[in-house]
């Protein structure tokens, strides 16, 4: 590969990570020229392991709630966000824990729909708890 060839290539690498950026983030990394830069720059902003980081996502987990009304796959992809985040900094919540603090967070509204869920089954599977609540959300 000649030089012209990785130059473009970096450049591609650079333009590609600056595209999948929100504006806010993108302000935050735009003095960055390398593709490794914006990379190590992002990791170095989002990515840290810190105690403080654990204990902030563990507390949005543990408080996260769903209001009245609020469509199910807004909560969802809520809910989905802070379990990427939590697993980008390697803590792992096994996926029964998962479904019932997803069914915890459920409004009193989902009362007797988390009573289904919990006893009809031996443990809830967090797959069939999304697909259960995403079939509440049709109807």
């Amino acid at each position: 590969m000649s030089e012209d060839e990785k130059e473009e290539l970096e450049m591609k690498a650079h333009s590609a990570i600056q595209l999948c950026l929100a504006d806010e983030v993108l302000r935050e990394v735009a003095d960055e020229d390398t593709a490794a830069g914006l990379s190590f720059k992002l990791e170095s902003l989002y990515m840290t392991m810190s105690l403080t980081n654990k204990l902030y996502l563990k507390q949005r987990l543990f408080t996260l709630h769903m209001k009245e009304g609020t469509p199910i796959k807004d909560h969802l992809d809520m809910f989905n966000k802070i379990f990427m985040d939590l697993k980008n900094i390697d803590v792992k919540i096994d996926e029964e824990d998962q479904a019932l603090i997803l069914l915890c967070s459920l409004p009193p509204s989902f009362k007797n729909f988390i009573n289904s869920i919990l006893y009809s089954r031996d443990t809830p599977s967090l797959k069939d708890v999304k697909s259960t609540l995403h079939c509440k959300e049709l109807r």
